[in-house]
């Protein structure tokens, strides 16, 4: 009788495990990664600082760069480069041109993927 209740016991928690891991794997398909994409039109090297959620520091190339996995909230963003001139620099949608190497943007959401330019 006690092999009979041990079986059955075994043979439960066999039959419960492939359950566990179905609904871990339907709870995986809803993470999301939020990134940052930078294309720089200038020909020379820059670098770009992330302040906020997930601090990032990172210098890019002439052709730009992708950085993340970012968290959702709020940053501030402060972009570099070496070319001289004018330069537009463009963060998720907002545009500041300037002789000084650098733009700065204040409070900037970020929930999705976010796009940054230099030129």
């Amino acid at each position: 009788m006690k092999k009979l209740i041990q079986l059955f016991l075994f043979c439960t928690v066999m039959a419960v495990l492939p359950l566990q891991n179905t609904k871990a794997e339907s709870n995986s398909s809803k993470f999301f990664s939020i990134g940052l994409n930078l294309s720089n039109g200038t020909g020379d090297n820059g670098s770009i600082y992330l302040y906020g959620p997930t601090p990032v520091s990172a210098y890019f190339g002439p052709s730009g760069g992708s950085y993340g996995p970012l968290t959702a909230g709020t940053y501030t963003v402060i972009i570099y480069t070496a070319a001289p001139g004018s330069r537009t620099f463009r963060f998720n949608g907002q545009a500041i041109t300037t002789t000084a190497g650098s733009a700065t943007f204040n409070n900037v959401s970020i929930t999705a993927t976010a796009f940054a330019s230099v030129n």
